[in-house]
């Protein structure tokens, strides 16, 4: 069967990285999988890297108004007929409200995957996109119980409309022993070591971290990665400046190592505002990591306070 991923953004984060397992892991199962998206460099790249076959699809331009959203979806159904795809799997609100009437045309099957509720937060009335794409036929999916539920409240969904489908990460293993990663890091072999992934966005909210991190006893000697980068990394450098314990504090910037690192580390930490289901806190776990995250979305249902985690 020929199935098509597709996600509009240009970030490397979680949903990026769903897309890539997706696809690599219904290629070991015998599909065709091709990879749809707008240009984006890291999807090119990791594309490449892994095998996969990726398309840039074409009309971005009409793509990003509301306007010209017909005019997308009359482009986009006759290139979802020419490449002869037979599933399509959108990733995130805009693609899925982009490409639900464009796969109605086409007449293929059209799962949507929400991976945040920020882009209804942000927007309310957008919810009503979603109940048109439900009506077209796209089955929508929520990777936690959390999420589902707040689609459900803002918005009638019918049990088949909308259900969960929890994330899964495929965790490479590490060569290497703990203490050699750790000497090629820099840190020393027996200082307790603090790790958070994630994108520098404010959301994210890596300077809460900072601030805890601050208030640590130096008797601990502790250090803090940083793994990830975005827009707030120059805030985040002026404030590991101000700190005491800054030294400690190490921006990693985007890795394509971070097994390596949660091998290095003692504990995973996430001050997240809001989650769908983590990914990093997945690969914390997959790990072997204790989790300290926020009390949000998805990390309820992956932590249990006192048992794998605060």
């Amino acid at each position: 069967m020929r199935i098509a991923q597709f996600i509009d953004t240009m970030n490397q984060g979680g949903a990026e990285h769903v897309v890539l397992d997706l696809a690599q892991a219904l290629g070991i199962e015998g599909h065709e999988v091709v990879v749809l998206h707008f240009g984006s460099p890291y999807l090119k790249q990791q594309c490449r890297l892994l095998g996969l076959t990726e398309r840039v699809v074409p009309g971005h331009r009409f793509y990003k108004k509301t306007a010209t959203l017909p005019q997308f979806a009359w482009l986009f159904q006759q290139y979802l007929r020419h490449e002869g795809i037979q599933v399509l799997h959108s990733h995130l609100f805009g693609p899925i409200t982009g490409a639900a009437p464009a796969a109605r045309m086409a007449g293929i099957p059209h799962i949507g995957t929400l991976h945040d509720v920020y882009s209804i937060t942000d927007k309310p009335p957008r919810i009503r996109l979603l109940q048109l794409a439900s009506l077209l036929g796209t089955r929508l999916v929520a990777v936690s119980h959390d999420m589902e539920q707040f689609y459900r409240s803002r918005a009638r969904f019918s049990p088949q409309a909308l259900r969960t489908v929890y994330n899964g990460v495929a965790f490479p293993s590490v060569r290497g022993d703990r203490q050699q990663l750790r000497q090629n890091l820099g840190l020393p072999p027996h200082a307790p070591v603090i790790i958070t992934v994630g994108r520098l966005v404010s959301l994210k909210r890596q300077s809460l971290l900072f601030e805890a991190f601050g208030q640590l006893d130096d008797r601990l000697e502790g250090h803090f990665l940083v793994v990830g980068d975005g827009p707030e990394r120059e805030r985040l450098e002026r404030m590991r400046r101000t700190l005491p314990q800054g030294e400690r504090i190490h921006l990693l910037g985007t890795r394509s190592d971070v097994a390596s690192l949660l091998k290095a580390a003692d504990i995973f930490c996430l001050g997240s505002d809001t989650e769908g289901l983590s990914c990093s806190v997945l690969e914390a776990m997959a790990a072997g990591l204790p989790a300290v995250v926020t009390n949000v979305g998805g990390n309820r249902e992956l932590v249990h306070d006192d048992y794998n985690g605060f």
